[in-house]
């Protein structure tokens, strides 16, 4: 009888074997950013000209990262290029190390919700600022037993926020490896109410609530599925409904044609390589994703060559914009038409 730890991962093997597309663009423009743009959002409110907002930590050291930034790119411009925003109000001490964001505008403000992690005092926060043109004030600062190893954050427009938990204990390797099902979404009221309102989840990661606040769709990286909740008044999640079948699925922003971008990574032991080594590539897909009828489509493909670990995809106007996990910059690119 064969090693059942072996043959169990000869399984997980062949299930990771995703089939890649062959390259979508032969060009593609790079813009600087900070180390890790992990996250990127289409920032249409708290500055005059419209700009993307990115969300720049090093992933790769951890504990031993520095603060990382917000960073912001102009658009509607011939020259691109990203400049940190100046980070203000916030308590001496301060930790800032940036993961998934979302930018939501109430009473006329415009108000940026940050995922942060404290790896040293294995603390996990989500940070509420106030953004304006060049800065961002610090508001507040939300923490709970709930929130052990949060991914990204989605907030409404009364009050309220959605948190990913990737995982029920953070850095667990063969959770990931073996897509145990630890994973949950955890509700903050702002005023001290916390609740899970979803679990049983293999790697939750990108969030994404629609327009009238009605639904609320997840990726799962490692159940390689999106889930869409319809929303209750009081936060609580309802429903759930499998919308399509989509592998590594990371972050969710919605594209200028209603439908969902959502980028993938297709080989997770590439993946795992390329966290270790920039040299070593991992493809990156970028799919739409119709909320309707839960067809989907590739809108861009590399072999890792262009860009590793694709994590973000926006669009705006001619251009899709993509982020990584790991590398110093984002990618944009021409839609094909």
């Amino acid at each position: 009888m064969p090693n059942i730890f072996v043959f169990s991962l000869l399984i997980l093997l062949s299930a990771a074997c995703v089939s890649v597309p062959k390259n979508t663009h032969q060009t593609a423009d790079r813009i600087a950013t900070g180390v890790g743009p992990e996250d990127l959002l289409l920032d249409t409110i708290s500055s005059d000209l419209p700009r993307i907002l990115v969300s720049c930590m090093d992933h790769r050291l951890r504990e031993a990262a520095p603060n990382g930034a917000i960073y912001a790119i102009n658009l509607d411009q011939d020259s691109l290029f990203s400049y940190p925003l100046e980070r203000t109000n916030e308590p001496d001490g301060h930790d800032f190390h940036p993961h998934g964001f979302d930018l939501i505008r109430r009473n006329g403000k415009a108000y940026l919700f940050v995922v942060s992690h404290d790896e040293k005092n294995a603390k996990h926060f989500v940070y509420k600022y106030e953004v304006q043109k060049n800065t961002m004030k610090f508001i507040a600062a939300y923490e709970n037993a709930l929130m052990n190893s949060p991914n990204t954050v989605v907030a409404l427009r009364n009050g309220g926020f959605y948190t990913s938990i990737d995982q029920g204990k953070r850095g667990n390797k063969l959770a990931l490896l073996f897509r145990a099902k630890t994973g949950s979404i955890v509700f903050c009221d702002e005023k001290g109410g916390w609740a899970k309102v979803a679990s049983k989840l293999a790697y939750p990661n990108g969030l994404y609530i629609t327009a009238k606040e009605r639904y609320l769709y997840a990726s799962t990286t490692r159940q390689h599925q999106i889930f869409k909740f319809g929303i209750k008044s009081d936060g609580n999640l309802i429903s759930k409904e499998k919308v399509a079948k989509l592998a590594g699925g990371d972050n969710i922003r919605l594209d200028q044609n209603k439908e969902l971008l959502i980028p993938s990574h297709p080989k997770i032991f590439k993946f795992v390589g390329h966290s270790k080594d920039s040299t070593k590539h991992s493809p990156s897909l970028v799919y739409s994703l119709n909320m309707n009828n839960g067809e989907k489509k590739v809108v861009y493909s590399n072999d890792g060559q262009q860009i590793s670990a694709s994590s973000t995809a926006i669009s705006y106007k001619d251009y899709i914009f993509i982020s990584q996990v790991y590398q110093p910059f984002i990618l944009r690119i021409k839609k094909k038409k």
